[in-house]
């Protein structure tokens, strides 16, 4: 392993971009909850993660919940900016990087306080045999059920990992932008939180969500894979559009594709939760960049050879 430096993604204009506070809009809130609040859009809008996907799976809340966010949902949109304004005044990060310390007392230019006791090479090892695990059951499960959109958003999260968090252009394309900036937050994530031992790693998506509603940091984790999912959720289904108005029955089109909505986004959390963990720690203890490539493409290999031989049944 080469000497740390500090990594060219925590420069002081990324610090700065993320330690934005800006305030949200009743409209697009409003918007959100009257044509998507069954999907929880509105508090996935508001950082109230965690409830949104509850809101999600239960369909809002049966549609109860939701009609009672319609009613409220001013003085929501008036909460987190009341919160927002509190916290840039204290010097405190903002809601969606609660993990975080403050502005100030954010070194960047230091190792993480864990690469002491995360740093043998049995960690890559580790990694290399846990990533290729996970490709290949993503794409057993991806090529038997021909549900191939979890594998697509995978391989995009591990090119974004790579290289769009460099590339300076990505920042002004409206995706990308958001795609680099979501990357530069899990690994401010894991550079600030101790990622602890290889396997547990692993079993991030698990353990995660049942300690969540008991730990801050582990909330904040759930949530940046669950935006993430909800990204490219939102993506594929503007796609089925065209297919939903084709359907025969126009409500069974609308379930089809919450159905396929849902499902996008509970397997991008369930596999690139493991992934995200994994490779990122490796970028954060300065890996040598070939090892970084391998670990990745370890992981495409798997996915390849869960592909061929759910084809080959």
């Amino acid at each position: 392993m080469r000497e740390f430096s500090a990594d060219p993604d925590f420069s002081q204009t990324v610090i700065n971009d993320l330690y934005r506070y800006k305030p949200k809009s009743v409209s697009i809130a409003l918007f959100l909850a009257i044509f998507l609040g069954p999907l929880g859009a509105h508090r996935f809008y508001l950082s109230k993660t965690l409830t949104a996907t509850l809101m999600l799976l239960s369909g809002g809340g049966g549609l109860v919940w939701w009609l009672i966010d319609i009613f409220y949902i001013k003085a929501m949109v008036t909460r987190h900016n009341t919160e927002e304004k509190r916290r840039k005044e204290a010097g405190e990060p903002p809601q969606d990087l609660t993990f975080l310390p403050k502005k100030k007392e954010l070194k960047i230019k230091e190792p993480p306080q864990w690469l002491s006791i995360r740093n043998s090479k049995g960690r890559v090892y580790g990694s290399l045999f846990m990533l290729t695990l996970v490709g290949f059951t993503l794409g057993v499960i991806s090529g038997s059920t021909e549900t191939y959109e979890p594998t697509g958003i995978l391989l995009v999260f591990i090119v974004a990992s790579l290289t769009a968090a460099r590339w300076a252009f990505s920042a002004k394309i409206p995706v990308l932008a958001t795609l680099t900036r979501w990357v530069h937050r899990l690994r401010l994530y894991y550079y600030s939180v101790d990622p602890g031992n290889i396997w547990l790693l692993s079993l991030r998506p698990i353990y995660g969500a049942l300690i969540a509603p008991f730990n801050k940091k582990s909330r904040a984790e759930v949530r940046l894979y669950l935006e993430l999912g909800l990204l490219f959720s939102v993506i594929f289904i503007v796609f089925d559009l065209l297919e939903i108005a084709q359907h025969e029955s126009i409500w069974a089109g609308i379930g089809l594709a919450i159905a396929e909505f849902v499902q996008t986004l509970l397997y991008t959390y369930f596999f690139v939760a493991p992934v995200g963990a994994l490779l990122t720690t490796q970028i954060l203890l300065s890996r040598r960049d070939w090892v970084i490539w391998l670990l990745s493409l370890a992981c495409i290999v798997g996915i390849f050879i869960g592909l061929r031989l759910t084809d080959a049944v």
